[in-house]
């Protein structure tokens, strides 16, 4: 990345203006203590049901009520299967109707318990239409044994923290097999929506007809939260009694529910139940939970109202990474924040450690008006961003302001962030105009993302081909990062820019990027084979499957790029190049 201008004059402006917001900023009053009684709704109430999405069904070719001639016979068609259901149309987003058609269900079964939570903005839109599109369900049978078709889905839309999206669709699936899953998943998705009352009435009206020790401890949770101590005691007795396994830090939560001091030091399995009796407790979220939780338990902590403000910071930005916390709520949380005025002189240089710092930069450059100020603060976030692996997400966080700064000479130090920022944010032609602030040198450094962006609108392809591409890529010091020129060659290739033969021949005597693990040769073959038979759904879910190490994209050029040119071939081209823009930033092109 391009040098920038003399840092102590960056943090000189940048610290004044957070110095006079500290001024300006009120002193947030601290929450009130938890009320004992009965379980107070933590949220507004959800909204009335809205009429089910109309079920896709095929085409009769015959108006209802037609008379039959004399001596022919109507054969019944089979009953459309709804088990794919959705509240998201084409018209808003959503894939085609017919975007399961050749795709077994048994392929779907198998690999969709397989996606992941990730940190890419690409993969989380593509995963969340996959999810929620409307449309007929893929051919074939559920397994005799084990969990079916609209089973998985809810279990997949729970773990990835798509809690809205569940419980909008819950109620209209035609569940099959064990209703007990059913009925927990209702009680815990209404947990993570901080809405105990309704899970409480959930867990009452269902708890008769189950016996697994779970529903005990949920009956008792309601209980001591409700402010009624005695049976919640007596229910732990009953337990002890029965000889139910152990759960020690459950029964420390209930006691510290009914007034008993605690502390919870480790939470290796932060359940809803378990997180919301401790936010009911006032006591912080252990270390270990905000590493081990879940996207909607995440999203849960980040948004209960008796947490305080700085206990929540730290789960809503992890939230808000996976894709599980709208980025307008944690810029919400951002303004909220009280700070010290101590803590404008240390706000820049701790911006990638502390989620404070983090907080008071965005709600400086919220406030301030300076654009040069407003730059400097932004440069430090977005800095901390790429740092952190988080370059992308950190981008459309503050790409709105970003977009409220003139692009001017007199800002050219910022132009190469900025740039990139809005690559990253889609936001191609406003980041072209900030790109003709930057030397020639800086130019050729951004083509390859300006071009994976915005393709014959964005710049030229230069006449040398690649070559010249490469060679924009160059270090001061003349040697080849072997890694950043495969990528980059890989991707501009899957993207439809011009690569020949005779470029590829300039990488062959480059040594082999580093060696990560290979998808699953089923997901590898079966994938390339739905992507050239333009089977839309199962190519979108084997790239879920593919483009990730760990919870961050792939760096691979080989499979990352594969996923690009894959999205490319079932028609997905826009998304096919903002996910090459991510791979490509994440790199640090």
């Amino acid at each position: 990345m391009p040098a920038f201008r003399n840092e102590a004059r960056a943090a000189g402006l940048a610290s004044a203006a957070l110095a006079a917001l500290l001024v300006a900023l009120p002193l947030l009053p601290q929450p009130a203590l938890a009320q004992l009684g009965p379980p107070v709704r933590l949220v507004p109430p959800p909204p009335a049901a809205t009429p089910a999405p109309a079920t896709p069904a095929p085409d009769t070719g015959a108006g209802g009520g037609e008379t039959l001639p004399s001596g022919v016979q109507a054969t019944p068609l089979a009953p459309v299967d709804t088990a794919w259901i959705g509240t998201l149309a084409p018209a808003d987003g959503g894939f085609p109707e017919t975007f399961w058609q050749g795709t077994p269900r048994s392929f779907v079964v198998a690999a969709l318990p397989l996606v992941q939570p990730t940190t890419s903005p690409v993969l989380q839109d593509l995963t969340r239409r996959l999810l929620l599109s409307n449309a007929v369900a893929p051919g074939g049978s559920d397994p005799a044994d084990g969990h079916g078709l609209v089973a998985v889905r809810v279990e997949r839309m729970v773990a990835l923290g798509q809690v809205d999206g569940a419980l909008a669709i819950m109620d209209r699936l035609p569940w099959k097999g064990d209703q007990e899953t059913v009925d927990r998943l209702k009680v815990d998705l209404n947990l993570v929506k901080n809405d105990t009352d309704a899970a409480c009435k959930q867990a009452d009206s269902a708890i008769g007809k189950y016996q697994d020790v779970w529903w005990d401890r949920m009956q008792i949770a309601c209980q001591a939260l409700g402010g009624d101590q005695g049976k919640a005691q007596l229910g732990l007795s009953l337990l002890r009694e029965r000889k139910a396994p152990r759960d020690q830090l459950f029964d420390t939560l209930i006691d510290a529910v009914g007034g008993k001091s605690a502390k919870i030091d480790r939470m290796p399995d932060p359940t809803p139940v378990r997180v919301t009796l401790l936010a009911a407790v006032k006591l912080p979220l252990p270390a270990d939970a905000l590493q081990a939780a879940d996207p909607a338990v995440l999203h849960a902590w980040a948004t209960n109202a008796n947490v305080p403000n700085d206990r929540r910071l730290p789960a809503a930005e992890r939230a808000a990474a996976l894709g599980a916390l709208p980025l307008d709520e944690l810029r919400l949380l951002y303004t909220e924040i009280s700070f010290k005025p101590e803590e404008a002189k240390t706000a820049l240089q701790q911006a990638s450690e502390n989620p404070r710092a983090r907080a008071l930069l965005y709600t400086t450059a919220k406030q301030e008006t300076v654009p040069a100020a407003r730059a400097e603060v932004l440069q430090a976030l977005l800095q901390a961003g790429a740092k952190r692996g988080e370059l992308p997400v950190t981008a459309r966080l503050v790409a709105p302001i970003v977009l409220e700064i003139p692009a001017t000479p007199d800002l050219d130090w910022f132009a190469p962030l900025a740039a990139r920022a809005l690559y990253a944010a889609d936001h191609p032609a406003e980041a072209a105009r900030w790109a003709q602030l930057i030397d020639a040198a800086g130019q050729a450094q951004l083509l390859p993302v300006a071009r994976m962006a915005a393709g014959n609108d964005g710049p030229a392809w230069p006449k040398g081909g690649l070559k010249d591409v490469l060679t924009g890529l160059l270090p001061k010091d003349g040697q080849p990062d072997p890694v950043k020129f495969m990528l980059a060659a890989a991707l501009l290739s899957a993207a439809g820019e011009p690569v020949t033969a005779n470029d590829w021949a300039l990488l062959v005597p480059l040594p082999p990027t580093p060696a990560q693990s290979v998808p699953n040769v089923a997901v590898w073959l079966g994938g390339r084979d739905a992507a050239a038979g333009k089977r839309l759904g199962e190519t979108v879910l084997d790239t879920l499957l593919m483009a990730h190490l760990g919870d961050r994209l792939s760096t691979e050029p080989d499979i990352i790029a594969e996923a690009v040119a894959r999205l490319r071939a079932v028609g997905l081209e826009p998304e096919a190049r903002r996910l090459a823009v991510e791979a490509a930033l994440d790199a640090g092109l």
